[in-house]
């Protein structure tokens, strides 16, 4: 039965305001397998998937379902068991775990809610995953990771049979994703088909048996996922030949550009922590959710408080309390979550790149000229595509939003970049030319990153150092060969326990 078809389009195009995003697209997926769909933002994974599951209706194509043509809603594709977890998942805070698997179907007797079967059923859904999540918590209590199984139970509820997944690590450590494949395995030898849309190679890699690649709203390749590397899925993302992903690390030099002395965060996230950062440095910072790496780099410009220790800035001592302090001093912070902390969605894209820099664009009155000008120069630099500088900074991809706020902190004219998590929920090409632009700004202004990742890959390809954190401590400092995977892993994982690092 593995080889049934379970769902398939054929045909599928699709325009939006007499612009197509989808060129005849024939897909078909089969009981019981893994599939991956991979693209570059915009290649239009995301509405063919929207179209599968009901939610949009082709602009022409047909759908079938154990092939018979069908016309979905999400309604009838969810009675039909074709569910679609969106990145955005769609749970409600304000209600429990159980009320939530169970919400729109609720069992009911008399009119009556039967809370405790609902309770006992969510419990057995729990315990088939190994899931330590208490039914009756409310969801706004769970984290990403756990959010995230909430809804992969609420689709098995419903006795699922295509489970599509849009970017559903994000948010996860490498622990969690672990588990979720787990999970996902689980489901496909109990023979439901699960769609995987990733931006994550990687990941495509390890888990899919088959796989789809999208360009310019066009399939341009299917089949086994094992037939290609990373680098030619990437190669065919982007239609052209990649270089290697990662530029030529830069050389730093012996001056110390920031210095941090047994730092003590007020809410006790980390203790005595103590580490330099070099000029023309990459200094990686890297270890498991909870370790406590956002919140040292949050200490260090000002938006946490700090209890002990010191900063110096070119071997003076800082006080540093707030990020406009940071920034006065030439430190800038990228922050781990682009769309809440570092873009202002509603705005304009070219206003989003002068925001902290706006003394340099007034007098008495804002030189909207002088913005615009200044847009256009990062624009053309960074490669920001965008129709025009007034474009709303939420109708662009978000690898354009992430260049952007780039473009708003190189504006600043810092010279230490902490940049946390600089790549999430971007693509393969603007991953590359993110790491370029870095390496741009290492050779041409002779600046510093210090870079927070929870992407092995991408702390192993940019970083001269890393420093691993664990619960608070800096367990390890690795440098050139040293910095592997396995020594990683191993430091980050405590597999023995070893003193704090300090150095």
């Amino acid at each position: 039965m593995s080889d049934t078809i379970v769902l398939s389009g054929k045909n599928i195009c699709m325009d939006f305001s007499s612009v197509r995003v989808l060129h005849n697209v024939d897909v078909q997926f089969q009981r019981s397998k893994i599939y991956g769909v991979v693209g570059e933002n915009g290649a239009g994974k995301s509405t063919l998937m929207r179209i599968l599951s009901g939610f949009l209706q082709p602009s022409d194509g047909e759908v079938f379902v154990e092939n018979q043509r069908v016309y979905l809603n999400p309604i009838k594709a969810k009675s039909m068991g074709i569910i679609l977890i969106p990145q955005e998942l769609n749970l409600v805070d304000t209600l429990r775990v159980y009320e939530n698997i169970f919400l729109g179907d609720e069992i009911e007797k008399n009119l009556f809610l039967k809370k405790k079967e609902m309770i006992e059923k969510t419990q057995q859904y729990l315990n088939r995953f190994g899931l330590k999540i208490e039914p009756r918590l409310y969801v706004s209590e769970l984290s990403p990771a756990q959010k995230q199984m909430v809804e992969i139970i609420k689709a098995i509820s419903k006795q699922v049979k295509v489970l599509i997944m849009d970017e559903p690590t994000s948010s996860l450590s490498e622990d969690e994703i672990g588990k979720l494949f787990e999970v996902v395995r689980s489901m496909k030898i109990s023979g439901v088909t699960v769609v995987f849309i990733s931006h994550k190679l990687r990941e495509i890699k390890s888990v899919t048996d088959d796989l789809i690649v999208l360009r310019d709203g066009r399939k341009v390749y299917e089949g086994k996922t094992e037939q290609l590397t990373e680098k030619q899925i990437a190669e065919l993302m982007i239609g052209r030949k990649l270089e290697e992903l990662y530029p030529p690390r830069s050389k730093p030099t012996e001056e110390v550009v920031l210095e941090v002395r047994n730092l003590t965060a007020k809410d006790g996230t980390f203790r005595n922590l103590s580490f330099k950062v070099f000029k023309k440095e990459v200094l990686g910072f890297y270890g498991l959710v909870g370790s406590g790496r956002t919140e040292l780099m949050e200490t260090i410009i000002g938006i946490r408080k700090l209890e002990a220790g010191e900063i110096l800035l070119d071997g003076k001592t800082v006080n540093i309390n707030s990020p406009q302090s940071a920034r006065d001093l030439g430190i800038a912070y990228l922050p781990e979550d682009r769309k809440t902390a570092g873009i202002i969605l509603s705005l304009q894209s070219f206003m989003n790149t002068t925001l902290m820099s706006l003394e340099k664009f007034s007098k008495i009155l804002l030189k909207r000229k002088d913005e615009i000008k200044t847009f256009k120069n990062y624009q053309q630099k960074f490669d920001i595509k965008a129709r025009t500088p007034f474009q709303l900074a939420k109708t662009l991809s978000g690898g354009n939003q992430q260049k952007v706020v780039i473009s708003k902190l190189v504006l600043t004219g810092a010279k230490v970049f902490i940049f946390d998590e600089p790549t999430r929920g971007v693509d393969v090409n603007a991953k590359y030319q993110i790491y370029q632009i870095m390496h741009q700004m290492i050779e041409e202004l002779g600046v510093t990153f210090i870079v927070v990742s929870s992407e092995l890959p991408e702390i192993i390809g940019l970083c001269n150092r890393v420093i691993v954190m664990r619960n608070g401590r800096i367990v390890g400092i690795v440098t050139g060969e040293e910095i592997n995977e396995k020594n990683l892993i191993y430091l980050a994982t405590g597999l023995e326990e070893g003193d704090s690092y300090n150095g």
